[in-house]
């Protein structure tokens, strides 16, 4: 099939694939997020739990301070701080189960109130005791952290062992090759048009058993001609999307999905450039896997990875992520988070599906989650698509921040049911969903603040070493001396650990925990630098050892994307940022 097909609206205006989706998926789409009263509820309900329990509990201890009436009103009704918390727990819970039971057949709001809640506990610790609230949230801190690490290493200590390549018979009948489907997204790429002709042309798969497709927007009057000029061939159709909203890369899928004539469909991006042999290491590969392996992704690799300092950290980051991390997720047989280009998957399976979420600006990811909770397997692929690494940072942090902003999205949508999430995961898989989706976004906004505390910390630290005071006495004295008994300058830094004579038993444990915790997170981000000097590099990338070296810079990098991500969750959370393409030499 050949030529140009427009799709139009339905009767009522609307992309018909989109409004069948959210039919079909309503509980798990991400049309719908957050429900921002859910929390309030949540909020209040923690209130009135925190209230009730309290007074079942009795009457607190009396205030001995000269504090006013309203603390003591606040005191008289929540001043039993364990009851108080019960009240919370159970508040949240019971909002939760209104929330999923209101919703039966729409979008539930059980985890909403649990927000709420934790907003309710950590305001109530703030001002009941500052220092157990510190130690409270220090050590949910450490263990997430703690977490995200341990399974990290693991994933990368089991990663890195592929499938072998079949060997393709060179007198193969090219009618025995089953229908592939190629799709290939673009929007207003007119200057890779004919990069990725020259990329479709070099697939080594017989040209009557290739069905490619090439998926524009209405909106998008450059693109069309550029093909056209490039040189179009009979045997590629293009499909124009209809003018409707969500304007994304996962909607232009759906409809190629929806003609789709191939028993396996592949999609790749406008600039990818895969191996030739690809499409028939996918067959090969499918064949010899049971029915329940549903996708196979192939590796991405940066051909300008030499091109500056962050195209080499770019590399890096791939190189780690394709080749070691998601094939040790598939070992640890969780949900692995599809990278967006060179997913190849039995077609059916993904008609089954329903395609991808339109709203999703991480399709990919929030695939890979819907395969593993239908009971389908991903394996990695050896053979490698070649891509454009971004080589200037705001159009790196416009991409990456739409990246982190769709995992929470996806985190957000699934865990909407906890409980129906965990029944089809299990516990670990649940676990590992966690730990590979939520905690790679929250955990790389977190980290901007734990590295700018921690370099406050180290500058008041050097600047106290300089003026004469000793390393230990500033980690564990109130009251540090100088070495020099005449000088009258006070310590800037704070003291960390708790261990004297006269100090609380209780602080002195936790401030040493904290303190080994802190050490133990430490030494796990310098395994991660290890990690991608190590591991970082692929056969013919040069360069890359002195860049890895310095992957911190390129970790706060990471950060500030997060935060824009966040930020956007909460403004524009189906805003599709655009990434500009034809960049890279």
């Amino acid at each position: 099939m050949s030529g140009t097909t427009r799709i139009d609206l339905d009767l009522g205006g609307a992309d018909p694939l989109v409004r069948a989706y959210i039919e079909a998926n309503r509980a798990t789409c991400a049309a719908h997020i957050v429900h921002w009263w859910w929390i309030l509820f949540g909020a209040l309900a923690a209130v009135a739990g925190a209230v009730a329990v309290s007074q079942l509990a009795g009457t607190p201890e009396a205030l001995t301070g000269a504090e006013g009436e309203t603390v003591r009103a606040i005191h008289g009704l929540v001043g039993n701080p364990s009851a108080a918390m019960l009240g919370m727990l159970g508040g949240a819970a019971i909002t939760a189960l209104l929330g999923s039971l209101i919703r039966p057949h729409g979008v539930p709001a059980a985890q909403e109130p649990w927000l709420g809640a934790a907003v309710v506990a950590f305001a109530y610790l703030l001002l009941y005791d500052a220092l157990a609230c510190l130690g409270v949230v220090t050590g949910l801190i450490c263990v997430i952290y703690a977490s995200t690490i341990i399974f990290r290493l693991l994933a990368l200590g089991l990663g890195g062992r592929l499938p072998p390549k079949a060997v393709i018979p060179a007198d193969t009948d090219p009618a025995s090759w089953p229908m592939y489907t190629v799709l290939v997204p673009l929007y207003r790429e007119p200057e890779v048009a004919s990069s990725i002709l020259a990329s479709l042309q070099g697939l080594d798969y017989p040209r009557e058993r290739l069905d490619v497709k090439l998926l524009l927007e209405a909106d998008d009057p450059e693109t069309l001609p550029a093909l056209e000029q490039a040189g179009l061939p009979d045997w590629i159709e293009v499909i124009i999307a209809p003018p409707a909203h969500p304007k994304t890369k996962p909607r232009a899928c759906n409809h190629g999905l929806a003609r789709a004539r191939g028993e396996f469909l592949v999609i790749y991006d406008a600039e990818d450039k895969p191996d030739p042999d690809q499409l028939k290491q996918a067959v090969m590969l499918f064949r010899a896997s049971p029915p329940t392996t549903a996708c196979l992704q192939a590796q991405l690799a940066y051909h300008n990875h030499a091109q500056n300092l962050l195209t080499r950290w770019f590399a890096i980051e791939y190189n780690v992520w394709f080749r070691r991390y998601l094939s040790g997720l598939e070992r640890l047989r969780v949900p692995v988070p599809l990278g967006g280009t060179s997913n190849h998957f039995r077609t059916e399976v993904l008609r089954q599906l329903g395609g991808w979420d339109p709203f999703n600006v991480t399709e990919d990811c929030d695939l890979g989650v819907r395969l593993h909770v239908a009971g389908h397997r991903t394996r990695m692929l050896d053979s490698v698509t070649w891509e454009e690494a971004n080589s200037r940072v705001g159009n790196w942090i416009r991409q990456r921040s739409r990246w982190l902003k769709g995992y929470l999205i996806t985190h957000l949508v699934w865990w909407r049911r906890p409980l129906w999430l965990i029944s089809r995961l299990g516990p670990w898989g649940a676990f590992g969903f966690v730990m590979s989706v939520f905690c790679v976004a929250a955990l790389s906004a977190l980290n901007l603040v734990l590295w700018l505390s921690t370099a406050v910390y180290g500058t008041l630290l050097a600047i106290d070493l300089s003026n004469g005071f000793r390393l230990w006495e500033l980690l564990a004295s109130r009251h540090p001396v100088p070495q020099d008994p005449l000088s009258a300058v006070e310590p800037l830094s704070w003291q960390m650990l708790y261990t004297g004579r006269l100090e609380d038993p209780v602080l002195g444990t936790m401030s040493v925990v904290f303190f080994i915790a802190a050490i133990a997170l430490t030494l796990g981000n310098l395994a991660f630098i290890v990690t991608a000097a190590v591991f970082g590099r692929r056969p013919g990338q040069q360069g890359l050892l002195l860049p890895a070296l310095l992957s911190p810079l390129y970790w706060v990098l990471i950060s500030i994307a997060a935060w824009k991500g966040v930020w956007e969750v909460i403004t524009k959370p189906h805003y599709w940022q655009k990434t500009v393409h034809g960049l890279g030499k």
